[in-house]
């Protein structure tokens, strides 16, 4: 080792990091050949936080040595640090092609999959690494952590335990079994676990989060809104549009259970806090009654619904959601099959494909368009295999823009999101071709009179009558409509229509 290498090494030692990676820089001048120097001053920056430089300097490494394990291990949870799944992915699986049983590599795959919401996947690469390494503590967390996330709650709870034995004074595993016990309905176990988790990691904003979980199913509201404010306290500027609609939930769930005075007291403090925020306005409007808002925030919808994405369709299932079948069943009796034609389906608010699977069993050569303002509710759509083209838009304004002309337009639970329709109907018009179909489902407005109403929840009802006005004004005929319960919300049905509508006439607007 020169004087050089060495004076490197020392200053790496002693967490100089800034002189040891110029040292080691100086050092990769000098043996362009060996990757190693690139390597270690790579560590350097990123120990420093200069993520964008380390990522430089191993992509050099791996250009003099592509198989430089250490070189992609290290790219490959920068990839992961910095949100960019698929390289990291790509880097981790070029390590496994190497070396088959890579602990790192793995660790990274379960990861990755675990941030894009695969939790089965996700699970795959931690149990590999629990084979490979039974007392890793990191393993059997993961293992724990995504078994939660699965629903797998009894053994979550056991590799929780097993995590707890490991390290007896870290938090996570506490706060996994506490919230799975939850979910079981074991009030007491939970309580005693989130004690144990709070002796340890008092200011621990996930702790705060599961703590108001447990007294939401206890029904103490008061102690549950006191520790979900109090974890926005503690998250602070880490606050994210998921918290919000998180919150939103409870004070909708308080109000439900009459909890006027306390559901009044955080919405006041919300307000205050966030008074900008699109989607704390949107909740605010929604649960004090105020019919000001035309239509749902974009804000809103899109991380409603970016939230909702991973476990969409099993939620629904539970909800008996039936307005994918009836579409498809209202459809199939005026579109008949027929030989070498491609019809055009647009799926309006298509989320993860559920319209467009029921119509698909009928239909399966048609071609199957989908829009949706929500990237990762098109992510989920997209592994379908049922749409020939996916957008990323809001639905009034894909319908302005396109030029597109399509036979059938179908939109299952989409207009609960949009209070006044006329804008919708004016765009949609132009879009169905002459005598085409537009199929959709209402939720029923069981207020009031009027033509459309924001609830509680954040949903709007409809009219029939005002729904039925407005096809006629813009040259539709409605051939078939049915009342239903179209799913269930908390313990109460949720009535509503499907209508079927043919354009009948082209309706010009200047």
């Amino acid at each position: 080792m020169n004087e050089l290498e060495q004076n490197a090494l020392d200053f790496l030692k002693s967490n100089e990091y800034e002189k040891a990676a110029k040292l080691y820089l100086q050092l990769a001048v000098a043996s362009p050949e060996n990757e190693n120097y690139l390597v270690a001053a790579a560590n350097c920056y990123d120990a420093l936080g200069d993520k964008k430089i380390a990522l430089n300097l191993y992509k050099k490494a791996l250009g003099i040595n592509p198989l430089s394990l250490t070189a992609l291990l290290n790219a490959s949870t920068l990839y992961y640090e910095l949100k960019k799944f698929d390289k990291a992915e790509i880097l981790a699986k070029k390590v496994l092609e190497v070396k088959n049983d890579n602990f790192a590599a793995l660790m990274n795959l379960g990861n990755v999959c675990y941030a894009r919401s695969e939790y089965p996947e996700a699970l795959t690469f931690y149990e590999k690494l629990y084979q490979l390494n039974p007392n890793s503590y990191n393993a059997i967390v993961n293992i724990a952590n995504t078994c939660y996330n699965m629903s797998h709650f009894v053994r979550a709870i056991e590799f929780a335990k097993m995590a707890m034995e490991k390290r007896p004074n870290s938090v996570e595993p506490y706060i996994i079994a506490g919230n799975a016990y939850i979910e079981l309905f074991k009030n007491d176990d939970a309580s005693d676990l989130l004690k144990k988790a709070a002796a340890i990691a008092p200011n621990s904003d996930w702790l705060c989060n599961s703590i108001a979980n447990l007294f939401q199913k206890m029904g103490n509201w008061k102690q549950c809104l006191h520790y979900a404010w109090r974890t926005f306290a503690l998250k602070n500027n880490r606050i994210t549009a998921d918290d919000h609609i998180n919150f939103g939930y409870l004070l909708y769930e308080a109000h439900d259970e009459k909890q006027t005075e306390i559901v009044e007291k955080y919405l006041t403090r919300w307000e205050e806090a966030f008074p900008d925020n699109p989607i704390v306005r949107h909740i605010s409007c929604a649960l004090r009654n105020i019919q000001e808002m035309p239509t749902s925030d974009l804000t809103y919808v899109k991380s409603l619904f970016d939230g909702f994405a991973p476990s969409f369709d099993e939620i629904l299932r539970e909800l008996d959601y039936v307005v994918p079948s009836l579409i498809a069943e209202f459809v199939k009796t005026s579109l008949k099959s027929k030989l070498f034609q491609k019809r055009q389906i647009l799926d309006l608010g298509c989320g993860t494909g559920l319209c467009a699977s029921e119509l698909k069993k009928y239909f399966p050569n048609e071609e199957f368009y989908g829009v949706d303002v929500s990237e990762k509710m098109l992510d989920f759509a997209g592994k379908k295999n049922i749409y020939k083209e996916l957008y990323l838009d809001d639905v009034v304004g894909f319908l302005e823009d396109t030029q597109k002309i399509y036979d059938v337009v179908i939109a299952g639970d989409v207009l609960t999101y949009l209070g006044e329709l006329k804008t919708l109907f004016r765009f949609l018009v132009k879009t169905v071709r002459a005598k085409g179909l537009f199929c959709f489902s209402i939720s029923k407005n069981t207020y009031n009179q009027s033509d459309y109403f924001l609830t509680p929840s954040g949903r709007f009802v409809h009219s029939i009558v005002y729904v039925r006005r407005l096809l006629k004004y813009y040259g539709f005929e409605v051939l078939k409509q049915e009342e239903h319960v179209l799913r269930r919300e908390g313990v109460k049905n949720v009535n509503g229509y499907i209508i079927l509508a043919q354009k009948e006439i082209e309706v010009v607007f200047e």
